[in-house]
């Protein structure tokens, strides 16, 4: 995509995080988390940690270990980094933004914004809705062809066998094979994570607003919140604080890269914009943000919990101390990240490492769970 797109415009300074001024209390303890991302650095893989946390009006960033080994460069609040599929939530509120203006429905027939007739994409006359692009119920296959396949071995020549496919799969391409599929399963009764659905979804976003994706983030939620370094496309300037990536082997690996429209898991971000993203969340005058919340689909076990539930691409469960919990993973090929939300305790935290493996998930969640451990010592006192 290519846009210039206007930042800071209307900007609310009380929803804006700054990354020069760095607020602290007693509620989060920097020492505790301190320890918990140093014995995590003690891993050979983990090069870099990111950590962005804010609770009840306290606020924690920090970063630790070196970005590259050996540069002594370690991350910053300005390090822009691939959140990959947490691009998903930021296209979430915007349908849900969206949805609110009456720009479009939940269940509206996809077909109403798509050019040509696409009789194909329904099951015995059942069609797809928005709500089930919203959910991974499409029944839509779960990437572009060729890549699903790949993903059958991994190793660490896994991303450059996938960014050779991704790389070259053109727009059109996407709307030919859009055309000749077949559904096999009614849409609304299936999970099945789907990044053809998400990034028909984007297309549908950006036919709504006649706007790019790019634009329509810094439009809807960057008129709010200063997210400058939030998107899809980079200019020169911030490839510049784009940090590498290493892959499963520990060596340095490549950046996704894709001709679609990104909603998927396309989308770039600093350790300061997701800290205001956060608040964006967690503020319930943000209408749109807290419909993200609401529950679309919790008719199935999804990833081998029956609690689980999903939102507007969220999944949802609850957690013992914080009450209701909203997350999503991204994960690229060079780097992985979570964000989780707990509204009831208006409670945001964010982790990211420049690695990607098959364990890195794991491991991001087990400082997860240490630091809400963490907070949950600091504020039983």
């Amino acid at each position: 995509m290519k846009a210039t797109v206007l930042f800071f415009l209307f900007l609310l300074s009380c929803n804006s995080y700054n990354s020069e001024n760095i607020k602290s209390s007693d509620t989060i303890s920097k020492e505790a988390i301190a320890k918990h991302a140093n014995n995590l650095l003690k891993d050979a893989m983990i090069n870099s940690l990111s950590i962005g946390i804010t609770y009840n009006g306290s606020d924690y960033i920090e970063h630790f270990g070196e970005l590259d080994k050996g540069q002594n460069n370690k991350p910053t609040n300005r390090t822009i980094y691939e959140i990959a599929s947490v691009t998903k939530t930021f296209l979430g509120t915007l349908i849900a933004q969206a949805e609110l203006e009456g720009k479009l429905s939940l269940d509206d027939d996809i077909r109403k914004y798509l050019d040509g007739d696409y009789d194909n994409l329904q099951y015995d006359t059942k069609p797809i809705l928005i709500r089930h692009l919203l959910t991974h119920t499409s029944s839509l296959p779960g990437g572009i062809p060729g890549i699903d396949e790949l993903f059958k071995e991994f190793n660490a020549a896994l991303p450059y066998k996938v960014h050779r496919i991704e790389s070259k799969y053109t727009k059109e391409q996407f709307f030919k094979d859009l055309g000749e599929l077949e559904l096999s399963i009614m849409p609304g009764t299936t999970f099945n994570y789907s990044t053809i659905g998400t990034e028909l979804a984007t297309y549908i976003i950006e036919k709504v607003y006649e706007k790019t994706f790019d634009e329509i983030i810094a439009e809807k939620i960057g008129r709010k919140i200063q997210i400058p370094d939030t998107r899809v496309e980079l200019n020169e300037e911030q490839l510049t604080r784009l940090a590498n990536g290493y892959g499963m082997d520990g060596k340095k690996t490549i950046h996704m890269e894709s001709k679609l429209w990104g909603g998927s898991g396309a989308g770039k971000s600093t350790p300061a914009d997701l800290m205001n993203y956060m608040k964006f969340l967690l503020n319930k005058e943000n209408k749109a943000a807290v419909n993200t919340f609401n529950t679309l689909y919790d008719a199935e076990t999804i990833y081998g919990d029956s609690n689980n539930k999903v939102g507007f691409f969220w999944i949802m469960n609850e957690e013992a101390n914080f009450g209701k919990a909203v997350s999503h993973h991204g994960g690229a090929f060079g780097m992985q990240n979570w964000l989780h939300i707990f509204p009831e305790s208006n409670l945001g935290l964010w982790i990211i490492t420049n690695q990607s493996g098959l364990e890195t998930s794991g491991k991001l969640d087990g400082l997860k769970q240490n630091i809400l451990n963490e907070l949950r010592k600091t504020n039983s006192h």
